[in-house]
Parts: structure tokens; sequence; C-alpha cells
């Protein structure tokens, strides 16, 4: 294992707090005619699930460190499940056995090979570091985030339906039946179809959802992604308007297509009843209840940022860097 310190010793690091992680500015929506619409009847009501499982991560970045034009970040990951029984919320972990918490050393890869980097962990002091490599520092993080989600999925996915909080990715398990994972997903940025499809989506009633929409996913030649628009409010427009999806290998679809279009008429039938529908919470209605629960929960496991700021500049004192 390698000190942080002699990783970058002579190549004159510019090290910044990061105060924050960014406001994010909201996207146009990329509107195409890429997928196809696949379910035949009416969406139907179902009985809403009285079990489900929400997986999610946050993350902090507390340090950016600037080599040669490249940045590296360093960022803490905190990854954990809640469990919604009987109208009721209940953390999968405790403050004996919190959630899976890493801090995270992401470098670009250009970087990573330039000092040739060959360690997974990198001390900080008394810190350690599990290191993340990517085409960037962003790319790399978002990467690990999604390993530490699959293997939180993968621990209740055989016994309970299981929801994810944002986009399936590569990392998703496949679709298991009546077990999921779905993906929620809250900022469309693409949106599958076209704009007229589109903003029919918008004017569905509370608890209505859009036929399903299969398309392959990018740069998986033997995965599908199955995706359908639900809306949680009776608000026209995009108020509440959220895609639930999931990935299916493509020789299984036809024999699971029916399971995959269940699940999703029971998630119809529920998620609208886990909103406040007058917004007063932030983020709502597209954020349910039970994902909001677990991350307030989430974010007591951060580390403070002026421990981690000490611990970078004892573990660099003396160094020739710039802060």
């Amino acid at each position: 294992m390698i000190n942080l310190s002699e990783l970058i010793e002579g190549l004159n690091p510019r090290i910044e707090i990061v105060k924050s992680e960014g406001v994010m500015l909201p996207p146009d929506i990329d509107y195409a005619d890429s997928a196809s619409i696949m379910e035949e009847d009416v969406v139907k009501n179902v009985e809403p699930c009285q079990t489900m499982i929400f997986v999610d991560s946050r993350r902090r970045t507390f340090e950016s460190i600037s080599v040669f034009g490249y940045v590296m970040l360093l960022s803490q990951i905190v990854t954990g499940a809640v469990s919604f029984k009987d109208g009721r919320c209940t953390t999968l972990f405790s403050p004996e056995r919190g959630p899976e918490s890493r801090l995270v050393l992401a470098i670009p890869r250009v970087l990573a090979e330039m000092i040739k980097l060959q360690e997974n962990i990198v001390k900080i002091g008394r810190l350690h570091c599990n290191v993340a490599v990517g085409n960037d520092a962003k790319s790399a993080l978002d990467s690990y985030m999604q390993q530490l989600e699959r293997d939180e999925i993968c621990k209740y996915i055989q016994d309970f339906l299981t929801i994810k909080d944002g986009s399936i990715d590569f990392a998703t398990p496949s679709f298991k039946v009546s077990r999921g994972p779905v993906g929620l997903v809250k900022n469309v940025q693409k949106a599958f179809v076209n704009l007229e499809v589109f903003k029919t989506y918008g004017s569905m009633k509370k608890a209505q959802r859009s036929k399903c929409i299969v398309t392959r996913l990018v740069g998986n030649q033997t995965l599908l992604r199955v995706m359908s628009y639900l809306k949680l409010v009776s608000i026209p427009g995009l108020k509440g308007l959220v895609r639930i999806e999931t990935v299916v290998e493509e020789d299984r679809f036809e024999q699971t297509k029916y399971e995959i279009f269940e699940t999703f008429n029971q998630l119809a039938s529920t998620l609208p009843s886990l909103v406040d529908d007058h917004s007063i919470i932030p983020r709502t209605p597209e954020d349910t209840l039970p994902v909001i629960f677990l991350e307030r929960y989430l974010d007591r496991y951060f580390y403070n940022q002026s421990y981690i700021h000490c611990s970078l500049v004892e573990d660099l004192r003396g160094k020739e860097v710039v802060f």
C-alpha cells in the first residue's frame, strides 16, 4: 500500500476543497424514435406491493487534486437500503453495522498510467482510500458507485422486489420474476420516444403508466432495456412523471415480458401512494418518501470535511503542494 504523498511527490499538485457537488441544471430532453412499444393490451391496475426494498447511494466529494491538468477527486460513497412493508420504512443497517461506506480516490486513466499506479488502495495519513480509475474522475466515481449498488441489490433480490433509485446500467443485475430490480428514473434526459408521444405521458392521470418501451442497451448486444413512464400525481406536464425500467437478456425477453409488465403494474399501483402530492418536501413528488427516508440516514455517515482536509494536509506536509 502506497501513501498518496509518495504517489504525487514532485508533481506539484494543486489541491482545492470542493465545497459543493454542484447544481445540476436541467438538460434538454433527447427525443428519438429509437425504441419500440411492445405492450398490446391496455395497462391494468393490480394489487399494490406489500413489501419492497429501495437501494440508493449518496456521494460527497471533499477535495480535487490537479496534476498536469488532470483532476483526481477524493470522495466518499455511502450505499444502503431500506425496506418498505405495511406502510412503514425500516433501514437495513444499524449504528453497529452501518451501510457500505467507501472513501474513494478517483483518477483519470491517463494519469494513473502516467504515475504508474498499480495499487487498489492508497493511504492518506491514517485513512485508507479505494482507487477508482476511469476515462475521467467523475466516470470513475460513477462506475465505482454502480458496483456498490449492484452488490447491495444482490443482498435482497432473491427474496424481495428491489427498487434502485436511478437508471439501470451495465452493473445492474438482469430481471428476476417478481423481484426486479427496477430502476426509478426521476430526471429524464433521454426519452426513447418522439416529442408527440412524450407529451401524452404528461397528460396521464395519477397511477397511470404508459405501455412498455423496449430498446437495446447501448454498448451491449445481449441486453434489452424495458421501460414504462409512470405518473405519480394528477398534475399535467412533467410534474410527477418518472420512468421505471429494467434490463433482461434478449433471449429471455419473450418468456419473461409478461412478468415484467405485471411488476410494472404493481409499481404503478404502489409508488403514487409513496409521494408528497403537495411538494412540501424538496424534490418531491418525483422522489418517493422511502428514498428520501433512506438518503437522510445515509447522509449521517459522511466524514466531516475538515477531518478529511486535515488528514490530507498532514499527509502532504513538507511536500511541494499548492493549496
